[in-house]
Order: structure tokens, then C-alpha cells, then sequence
């Protein structure tokens, strides 16, 4: 099975995300009560939005802070990944834990008791 990296060879910009989902700059700039300079700034490189910013932005896009960061130009390697569910679900399924109370409070936890 390929993977989808292999077939990418450029990362999304943020101009793609936001046309992903068919918006104009004036209507993220609306939803994210910024300016349409702000959005326009952002999309061209010239700046980068503060963390609160850049939550709701990722919020709004429906992608990952990470997935901004690539698209922004921002390297984020080494940034740990959120984990999804299902992965989270087969790992406590392989180490017996079948109560989300019994979970450890992080995932770097539960990957080292898997470990020992």
C-alpha cells in the first residue's frame, strides 16, 4: 500500500485549505472576526498568527495545528501528532485496559508500558 506522502510532493498552502472549503478570504476573515489584511497577510507569508489565532484557524479549516504549521511553511518536525481514537482504543486493547478511567493521562504512557 502507498502511502499519500509519497504521492504529495508539495505541502497544502493556506490559500488551498481555505479554498478547500469554498471560502473567500472575506468570509474567514468574518468567522475568525479578523481583518481581511490579516488572512490576506497570512496566505502570502508575511505573517504568521499568534497561538490563539492559529487555534481557531486550524478550528475553523478543520485541520490539525501540525497540518497549519506545513501549511503556513512552518517546519513542525518533531511536533508529536494528535493520536486518533482508534489507535488509542487498539493499543489499550493490547495492554488489557478496557476502562477509560484505567488509561494512563498520556498517550507517551501508555506507548511505554506497552514497551516494557
Amino acid at each position: 500500500m502507498e502511502s499519500n506522502h509519497s504521492e504529495r510532493q508539495e505541502p497544502e498552502t493556506l490559500k488551498a485549505l481555505r479554498q478547500t472549503l469554498d471560502l473567500t478570504q472575506e468570509e474567514l476573515s468574518r468567522r475568525l472576526n479578523l481583518s481581511f489584511r490579516t488572512v490576506g497577510d497570512w496566505e502570502t507569508g508575511k505573517k504568521v498568527p499568534r497561538f490563539d489565532n492559529a487555534i481557531t484557524l486550524s478550528k475553523e479549516l478543520g485541520v490539525s495545528l501540525k497540518t497549519l504549521a506545513a501549511a503556513m511553511g512552518i517546519n513542525a518536525d518533531g511536533v508529536p501528532s494528535d493520536y486518533r481514537l482508534i489507535d488509542l482504543k487498539a493499543l489499550a486493547a493490547e495492554l488489557g485496559i478496557e476502562r477509560v478511567e484505567d488509561l494512563p493521562e498520556s498517550y507517551e504512557i501508555l506507548r511505554q508500558l506497552r514497551n516494557q
